[in-house]
């Protein structure tokens, strides 16, 4: 990427947690070091451009001994360094060379695009895109393929752009004059990247979730029932919680707080949940907390578990009682009856579980924190298929017995059902189970 400074619009979809953001953060300070250019971030959320803001200060420390702060940063040379979020007001004054991130999870993207493509429109401005993939339905993706630059004039329709493979092998500049590069985790790797084991990577994770999370591989969402804008309304900043402390003892004070736990099978994550049910109207569920655990015995998961007891006021725990979670149910139980529930999978209870989360997202009615990107690929996952017996419909996940079945879902699943589908605000989704 180093050797495309020169391009005026990098575009490059990357595998999570190669350090883009950080190599980006090193790029932009010596650009504006040298060369006393400005420099913009712009990010999904205030504190995903906080996180540039903090590799700088620490490159310039690390590297150099200098002490930075502020926002912006105002070099020696004049050279200035802002760091905003997605708000077009804040980001339509300034100019300079625009980094954006992870814009394949920004809401409003063709606004935001829009707004942000004018930092950059002096021809000595560069603009670089990055992000790791989201869905297919994203307004973004359009961007990625050209398609939208296509849609502006029936003489683009049947222009060739360089494929998958092409953007792998070194990145490619394409028709509409973006330089469009790929890099997942195996090019990573073979680039000296040593930070992670591919082969526990590929065990951890099912081949869907492998491939979206570090194969650049998009999504389907079109065979989703869920649309993946709605589940994108569901990620916030988690920091604009003022009544939840994580690293307080008691993080939620003694407000109740409800669990969802979906056990480990063959090969998936254990999973549990931790959600703040509204108690006024108009509130929403809120994610707190999210545990997993993985290749440990259900001794040990009812341990951790009744941990969480400690540290909320837990007044409903639902379990998936199928295998290893009849154990954790058994230990549970005993310490805590009231509100340890057992969950009994069938094609009906699966069906409720579906339907209630269903009105909850369709409703707006649902909270987590944006970085939990596994937790919205996880509602993308599920589909309607028919029964085994082929006379009627049910929902399930892209699952085998070798890979994951939407962990993240589940468990939430089996918190939210503990308020009843037919609650005060009216389910506005019109799916119906007929044959």
């Amino acid at each position: 990427m180093r050797e495309n400074l020169h391009q005026r619009i990098r575009n490059i979809l990357k595998s999570r947690q190669i350090g883009a953001t950080y190599y980006f953060s090193g790029e932009a300070f010596e650009d504006a070091v040298i060369n006393g250019d400005d420099q913009i971030f712009l990010s999904a959320s205030r504190a995903q451009a906080e996180v540039f803001r903090t590799y700088i200060i620490r490159i310039a420390k690390e590297f150099f001994d200098l002490e930075l702060s502020g926002n912006p940063i105002v070099l020696s040379n004049g050279a200035t360094l802002r760091f905003l979020s997605t708000n077009g007001k804040t980001a339509q004054s300034y100019s300079g060379h625009l980094y954006t991130d992870e814009y394949f999870w920004i809401s409003r993207f063709e606004e935001v695009k829009k707004v942000s493509s004018a930092i950059a429109t002096h021809k000595h401005w560069r603009r670089t895109y990055f992000s790791t993939p989201s869905s297919k339905t994203h307004p973004a993706y359009t961007f990625w393929t050209g398609d939208a630059w296509k849609e502006g004039k029936d003489s683009r329709k049947n222009i060739e752009f360089p494929t998958f493979d092409e953007f792998r092998d070194g990145g490619r500049l394409c028709p509409d004059k973006q330089w469009r590069y790929v890099i997942t985790i195996e090019d990573a790797v073979a680039s000296g990247f040593d930070l992670v084991d591919l082969e526990d990577l590929r065990d951890e994770y099912s081949d869907a979730e492998f491939n979206n999370l570090f194969m650049c591989i998009f999504v389907d969402g079109a065979s989703s029932i869920f649309e993946f804008n709605k589940i994108q309304k569901c990620m916030v900043d988690s920091g604009i919680w003022r009544d939840y402390n994580p690293d307080d003892p008691q993080p939620f004070g003694n407000r109740e707080v409800w669990l969802g736990y979906d056990p480990s099978r063959t090969r998936d994550n254990a999973v549990l949940m931790v959600v703040a049910p509204p108690i006024v109207a108009g509130e929403k569920f809120r994610v707190l907390k999210k545990l997993s655990w993985r290749g440990l015995s259900f001794q040990h998961q009812a341990s951790e578990i009744a941990k969480v007891f400690e540290r909320f006021n837990v007044s409903y725990l639902g379990i998936d009682v199928t295998g290893i979670g009849a154990g954790v149910y058994d230990l549970l139980q005993n310490k805590f009856p009231r509100e340890v529930v057992p969950i009994h999978y069938s094609n009906d209870s699966k069906n409720r579980l579906v339907m209630k989360m269903i009105d909850v997202i369709d409703s707006n009615r649902l909270q987590f924190d944006e970085t939990l990107k596994e937790t919205a690929m996880s509602f993308m996952a599920i589909k309607r298929v028919p029964t085994n017996s082929g006379n009627a419909l049910t929902f399930k996940a892209d699952r085998s017995e070798l890979v994951g079945h939407a962990d993240d879902f589940w468990a939430l699943s089996h918190a939210l059902i503990n308020e009843p589908i037919d609650h005060s605000t009216k389910r506005k989704s019109t799916y119906a189970m007929a044959a």
